[in-house]
C-alpha cells in the first residue's frame, strides 16, 4: 500500500515538472535579456529615442548634407563678424556688392516683371554702394579682390548662382526672393554688429549710410515672398 502511494506522488511530481517546462517554453521568463520581455520592449523605445536624438544632433551638423548652404552660409558670416578690421569689413561689402549686381542681372532675365522692378532697384543701388566701397579702400590703400579668398566659399557661391540660373518662372521667383531675403538680413546682422565696435569713422559713416538701403532691399524682399497686390512691383522708396 505504501509503495503504491509513493508510486502515484511520484507520477504527480513528473507530471507537474514537465506541465512547468512546457510552459516555460510557450511563456519566457519576463526578463530585461528577453527580447519578447515588456522590459526588453521599453529597453527598444529608448534605444529608438537615442536614434532620434542622434539624428536630429545630426541634422545640427554644418557638415550634414541638408545643411551643406547653411553651413557654408554660416561660416563666411562668423568669420567676417568677429574681430573685423576695415580692410575686411570693406572686402566683404564689396563682395556683396558684387554678388547682389549679379543676381540683379539674372532676375532681369528669368524673373517675372515683379522682380524684375526689384532687380531693377537692386542693381542701381548696388552700384552706387559700391562706388563707395571702393572709393573709400582706395583712399585708405586698400586692396579689394572680386573673388572670395576661401577656395570653398567661391565654390559654393558658384555652384549656389547655378542652381538658380537654372530656374524660370515662378520658381526662379520664390528662390531669388528667398535668397534675397536671407542675404540681405545677413548682411544687415553683420554690418551692425561692426558698427557696435566701429573704430575707423571713415568706416563707420559709410556703414551708416549703407544700413538703410540694405534694410529696404530686405523690406522689398520680403514682399516679393508674398503675393502681388493687384500686380503691383515691391514698393521703390
Amino acid at each position: 500500500m505504501t509503495a503504491s502511494i509513493r508510486s502515484i506522488c511520484l507520477a504527480a511530481l513528473l507530471a507537474g515538472g514537465a506541465a512547468w517546462a512546457q510552459q516555460t517554453q510557450q511563456d519566457p521568463v519576463d526578463t530585461p535579456d528577453n527580447p519578447h520581455s515588456t522590459k526588453s520592449k521599453d529597453k527598444q523605445g529608448s534605444n529608438t529615442a537615442t536614434n532620434a536624438d542622434i539624428d536630429a544632433a545630426e541634422r545640427d551638423n554644418p557638415h550634414h548634407p541638408q545643411n551643406k548652404d547653411r553651413g557654408m552660409a554660416g561660416m563666411d558670416h562668423d568669420a567676417t563678424m568677429k574681430n573685423a578690421t576695415p580692410q575686411m569689413m570693406l572686402q566683404k561689402l564689396h563682395l556683396t556688392n558684387l554678388k547682389e549686381i549679379e543676381m540683379a542681372k539674372l532676375a532681369e532675365q528669368n524673373g517675372s516683371d515683379r522682380v524684375k522692378g526689384y532687380a531693377r532697384t537692386l542693381l542701381r543701388d548696388h552700384q552706387d554702394a559700391d562706388v563707395k566701397v571702393k572709393e573709400l579702400a582706395m583712399k585708405k590703400g586698400i586692396a579689394l579682390s572680386d573673388t572670395p579668398k576661401d577656395p570653398e566659399i567661391r565654390k559654393h557661391m558658384d555652384a549656389a548662382k547655378d542652381e538658380v540660373s537654372r530656374l524660370k518662372g515662378p520658381e526662379f521667383d520664390r528662390a531669388f526672393a528667398n535668397r534675397m531675403s536671407m542675404g540681405h538680413k545677413r548682411v544687415i546682422s553683420m554690418a551692425q554688429a561692426w558698427r557696435q565696435d566701429c573704430r575707423d569713422q571713415d568706416v563707420c559713416n559709410l556703414i551708416d549710410t549703407l544700413l538703410p538701403q540694405l534694410q529696404k532691399h530686405a523690406e522689398m524682399a520680403d514682399q516679393l515672398k508674398g503675393p502681388a497686390a493687384m500686380g503691383r512691383t515691391p514698393e521703390n522708396r
